[in-house]
């Protein structure tokens, strides 16, 4: 039997050439493709247009600017694809029964969106932050000599917008290629989402991770990460071989791929634009990686999304480098798991439900590898944040082998510190409801509505953690109730938050001051400017001080929920 389904996984082998493994594939989970992630992420560019704020207000500038997205960058984009990658797509269509622009859509989902943030948001460079900013997935390598068993092990968390079909159609993917010059593989995707360029492990003891980086400079003629993580892992036996092929394929968009060699004992970070290719290696036998250039030369094309975002993944970055520092030679998978699963905020040392964790409400996927092993250890939570587990150990020499998947190993991930939030989950699930009414039902009027009233429903329940306090007032704003946005800020007070977030905060209650008539108390807060270092923010503030802010600018607030500031003030 080529297929398995346990406990939230789907298992696919698959055998034969590119095209035959693709059609497998189709075949075996026809249901679940249909029901699953492509869909969604074939329409997610086009409601981020339709919600975007000032300008595309207008349903004739949405329209114009959709039909632009679709017409022009994605086809010019499917152009630069090689007949193989053109038939991968054709067959996934015809096999699933999606529609083939619902595919082409799905697949370039994500460089379609940097070319987007590109012509949109993309204001300030990421180097222009202090360097404590500089260093949304988190991957983690460590070498022999500080693993417990003397084996390397590799940390994964994959973290999309895409928060529910995603996870729930989890497919692992044994691949067994007929060309000799493929290497078998295994890799972990969603269903329909037929690419080993996002997270995979090869016979070679090859493990890469892929991550998105936004950029100033975008390239319509390069390939989709998907399509170069595909090739590197199915034709690279050393990291060498995978920079090498790195440098061949040219790509849409910024993109890292964190790549380990168990026959090496060692890693690198392929730090790439649509150009250039850098190779970064670890210090001292282990690296960490989240969503930002570490090397000086490419931080500098390195775009600034919003400061939150900044603070988020180098919170990610010290969480996983003081874990493995303090842990030389008695690292585990276990560990890792509870790495994987963290709601530890190193800035405020508080447990969060959100902001600055590694775990994060779009987790879609975790997983633990040990290539010297050949096996890997993979969450079957089911929803998100995956890093919860529990997870299961799956060895790929004897998988297929084993008769009663019951019989797996499995091990629990997130040890949470004593004494931990009370309610902890009931609020990590309510806000997790907010993310998901936020960016999955984006096509419905209420969206908004229905997002703010969960995170309300947190908050009168107690929620200790400040920055869903925060979050609830930001919603708040933008759905133009000033007075209950003011009441939700003012109660972030009383808790912990950094001082970004305490920034942000304070620029939103003299906001809803102005709005309130209260001028010369909202000026108050808006010249208090001497300790804001995030551009943007600044520019804020500043602007606060010319004139007051009016309600009707309020639909203006970006948000994402994934960081609690606004990407756009």
């Amino acid at each position: 039997m080529d297929h398995r389904h346990f406990n939230n996984i789907h298992f696919l082998r698959l055998r034969g050439n590119y095209e035959e493994r693709a059609k497998t594939h189709a075949r075996f989970l026809r249901t679940e493709i249909k029901e699953g992630a492509l869909p969604f992420l074939a329409k997610k560019n086009e409601w981020l247009i339709r919600r975007a704020p000032g300008f595309f207000s207008n349903t004739w500038m949405q329209n114009l600017a959709v039909a632009f997205y679709h017409k022009y960058l994605v086809a010019r984009m499917r152009k630069s694809l090689r007949e193989k990658d053109l038939g991968l797509l054709k067959i996934m269509a015809e096999e699933s029964g999606l529609a083939q622009v619902v595919v082409d859509r799905a697949m370039f989902q994500a460089d379609g969106l940097m070319a987007l943030s590109r012509l949109s948001i993309m204001d300030h460079y990421f180097h222009e932050l202090p360097h404590r900013y500089r260093p949304g997935c988190s991957s983690a390598v460590v070498d022999s000599r500080w693993s417990e068993n003397g084996d390397m092990l590799v940390l994964r968390n994959q973290d999309y917008p895409v928060v529910g079909p995603w996870e729930k159609h989890t497919t692992v993917m044994f691949h067994e290629p007929t060309d000799r010059s493929e290497i078998p593989h295994v890799a972990i995707a969603s269903a329909g989402l037929h690419t080993s360029g996002l997270t995979a492990m090869n016979r070679e003891g090859i493990t890469l991770a892929a991550h998105a980086h936004f950029g100033k400079h975008i390239s319509l003629k390069g390939l989709p990460i998907f399509v170069v993580g595909n090739e590197i892992i199915s034709r690279a036996k050393t990291i060498g071989q995978a920079a090498d092929l790195a440098r061949k394929l040219k790509r849409n968009a910024n993109w890292a791929l964190v790549i380990s060699s168990a026959k090496e004992n060692t890693s690198a970070v392929l730090e790439m634009t649509p150009e250039k290719v850098r190779v970064r290696y670890p210090e001292d036998g282990f690296l960490t990686h989240t969503n930002f250039f570490q090397l000086s030369e490419m931080a500098k094309e390195e775009a600034l999304i919003c400061g939150g975002r900044h603070e988020d993944d180098f919170a990610r970055i010290c969480r996983m480098q003081s874990t493995i520092r303090q842990n030389k030679g008695k690292i585990t998978p276990e560990l890792f798991m509870n790495v994987l699963g963290s709601h530890q905020d190193p800035w405020t040392e508080e447990e969060k439900i959100v902001g600055n964790t590694v775990s994060v409400m779009s987790t879609v996927k975790s997983v633990v590898f040990n290539p010297n092993q050949q096996e890997f250890w993979i969450s079957g939570r089911g929803k998100s944040p995956m890093g919860h587990g529990p997870f299961y150990k799956i060895n790929v020499d004897s998988f297929w082998n084993l008769e009663k998947p019951q019989d797996w190993e499995m091990l629990p991930s997130y040890t949470p510190p004593a004494p931990r939030m009370k309610n902890f989950y009931r609020y990590l699930e309510l806000y997790r409801q907010a993310y998901m009414a936020f960016h999955m039902q984006a096509d419905q009027n209420d969206y908004l509505e229905k997002a703010a009233e969960y995170l309300r429903q947190a908050c009168e329940e107690h929620c200790p953690d400040g920055n869903v306090w925060l979050q609830c007032g930001v919603l708040h704003f933008k759905l133009g109730r000033f007075e209950e946005a003011h009441h939700f800020l003012s109660h972030s007070k009383k808790t912990k938050l950094t001082d970004y977030h305490a920034q942000v905060r304070n620029l939103l209650l003299a906001r809803c001051l102005d709005v309130l008539s209260k001028r010369s108390e909202a000026l108050t807060i808006y010249n208090h400017q001497q300790d804001i270092k995030v551009p943007k923010l600044l520019k804020a503030y500043k602007k606060g001080v010319k004139k007051p802010f009016t309600p009707h600018h309020a639909h203006n607030l970006m948000l994402d929920m994934q960081f609690i500031d606004p990407i756009q003030y």
